[in-house]
């Protein structure tokens, strides 16, 4: 073999480690996003439980074997439905008028002692995700408590963590009218034309949110 070909062959083992080096490089920074995102998620995870002062075990990570008692952990508790990054509760408590429905105050506490809050409804897709899961009622006045309320200042629209909803960008079917200072999604209602006004202390059905935990993997 002539020294040409001797470079030629040399050179086309050269390129091809140099592929096989940069495809690796490629993998190696892929894995490095993936673990720093693991990690970043991970002490978000950590935080949290840290801002808790009983981390509810069985309800995130709930025995998957009896016998071995492992355990796998979830984005929510169990019972609570995960939709994009956060966790939902439907109370779908079939009882009207009774103690087991609730005003909007004692929903929301009900919220807060499940370390989560009333509903808050950012987009058209997670309004109809909502309208989804929740079960109709026999009349139009009643549905499920969300997280909006003008309790402050009437026709200030704000939800529970101090936004401003701005009445054309929600989804009411009319608008508010005074004396009615806290809002429920009716299922009843189509899902762009849904929400209505009622008074705070009427007993209604509601809706918990609170962040998905991201774990490992």
């Amino acid at each position: 073999m002539n020294l040409y070909c001797k470079l030629r062959v040399a050179n086309h083992i050269l390129q091809s480690d140099y592929i096989n080096v940069s495809t690796e490089n490629q993998q190696l920074k892929a894995e490095r996003m993936n673990l720093s995102r693991d990690r970043d998620g991970l002490n978000w995870t950590l935080g949290v439980i840290f801002q808790l002062k009983n981390f509810p075990v069985d309800n995130y990570c709930p025995h998957e074997d009896a016998n071995t008692k492992d355990r796998e952990c979830k984005p929510c508790q169990v019972g609570w439905v995960l939709f994009q990054s956060s966790c939902y509760l439907f109370l779908h408590i079939k009882v009207p008028f009774g103690h087991l429905w609730r005003t909007w105050q004692g929903s929301r506490q009900h919220c807060k002692n499940n370390n989560a809050d009333l509903v808050d409804i950012g987009s058209q897709e997670e309004q109809e995700f909502i309208l989804n899961n929740t079960q109709a009622y026999y009349d139009e006045d009643h549905g499920y408590w969300i997280g909006l309320t003008d309790i402050a200042e009437d026709g200030q629209w704000l939800w529970v963590d101090g936004r401003n909803q701005n009445l054309t960008d929600g989804f009411w079917k009319i608008q508010p009218v005074w004396g009615r200072d806290c809002a429920l999604t009716n299922p009843n209602n189509a899902p762009l034309a849904n929400w209505n006004a009622a008074s705070c202390g009427q007993r209604n059905r509601w809706i918990c949110e609170s962040k998905a935990l991201i774990w490992s993997g």
